[in-house]
């Protein structure tokens, strides 16, 4: 440890009552700053994820405030694709917890190390999900600022094979609440402060300076863009290369990065409208992301050769036939993905 590092205090033991009305059950996470634990309501019994923010962070008021935010940004949302807040509080001995719904599975960050690149309309579907989620977000006048597929947590759910729930938005920005948000809106966002992952960052977002919801727009193309190429649009040996890339180069094809995947002409167009560099002339809203990204499917669906159809058959079985086995998998393996794989939600503490 650093001789300038604060001092952080060890896990809390497992059965250890949080306000007296949570019981830790198991540590899931460590960070730095605090812990993520699988926990129990000891009135219902009820399985929730217990995010600890630990001394002497949780007197430390940024990163206090910024836990808090995090709590009142996913509360005031109510979204099939956003993890729901439970409960809020700080402990009597300053220890501040947010309680949220358990999620069983992985993050998409994980899917793509495992799987590599998706297919089109997989990848779509993914992201059509997010843009709902952010879509909602934004009418409540928060944009979450670090999307990523990290915070991206693929569940089961009513037999979907990839229901997305949202995480993480402690870093979220809090805008005025309209309907739809306006021009006016940039003014009123904070200048000067770099908060994100830098791969993911639209350039206004990477020089600290105004933001507004249209960083997110950027941040789900470049996850589209990484989901069907299982590349990143822009990355650089380092960090400032990365910015230097994102603010200066041009948006690459993705249908040459990942040629075999025969992406649709109307996908490179779509990625230079969703990370322009300028947020004027970027896609201006996450619904008109979906309905861009639907349409892109769709035309690519027009626009296969009729003579080909023997062969699309026998790509679209084999996709289905790969998808069945998956499926079959999942059910083969639930019992030990409880025990095994429960994964609360990957926050960064």
């Amino acid at each position: 440890m650093l001789p300038w590092a604060p001092q952080v205090q060890d896990s809390l033991p497992v059965g250890t009552l949080i306000d007296d009305r949570y019981r830790l059950v198991r540590l899931l996470r460590k960070g730095g700053m605090g812990e993520i634990y699988a926990g129990e309501h000891i009135g219902t019994h009820k399985r929730v994820a217990i995010k600890l923010l630990r001394e002497p962070w949780s007197r430390e008021p940024v990163t206090r405030e910024r836990f808090k935010r995090e709590a009142q940004a996913t509360s005031q949302i109510v979204h099939d694709h956003i993890v729901e807040t439970l409960d809020f509080g700080v402990t009597p001995d300053g220890v501040c917890y947010l309680v949220m719904e358990l999620l069983y599975g992985e993050d998409l960050q994980a899917t793509l190390l495992r799987e590599g690149r998706l297919p089109l309309r997989r990848a779509a579907d993914i992201v059509m999900q997010i843009c709902s989620a952010l879509a909602e977000a934004h009418r409540h006048g928060i944009i979450h600022r670090d999307l990523k597929p990290g915070n991206c947590f693929r569940v089961g759910f009513r037999g979907v094979q990839d229901f997305i729930k949202l995480i993480d938005f402690g870093i979220a920005k809090r805008l005025p609440r309209i309907d739809n948000i306006s021009q006016e809106s940039v003014a009123l966002t904070a200048e000067g402060t770099i908060l994100g992952t830098s791969f993911y960052m639209a350039p206004e977002q990477s020089t600290g300076g105004p933001i507004d919801h249209r960083i997110d727009v950027y941040a789900a193309g470049v996850v589209l863009f990484q989901l069907v190429t299982g590349k990143l649009p822009f990355r650089g040996p380092t960090a400032a290369d990365t910015y230097r890339l994102i603010l200066t180069a041009e948006v690459p094809s993705a249908r040459k990065l990942a040629p075999e995947a025969e992406l649709p002409a109307a996908l490179d167009e779509l990625f230079r409208k969703a990370l322009h560099k300028n947020p004027a002339k970027r896609i201006g809203s996450m619904d008109e992301l979906g309905a861009a990204i639907a349409a892109v499917v769709s035309s690519g669906a027009k626009d296969r050769p009729k003579g080909d159809g023997a062969a699309a058959a026998v790509r679209d079985a084999a996709a289905e036939n790969r998808r069945g086995l998956r499926i079959v998998g999942t059910v083969a393996l639930v019992a030990a993905l409880v025990t095994a794989l429960v994964i609360a939600l990957i926050w960064r503490v």
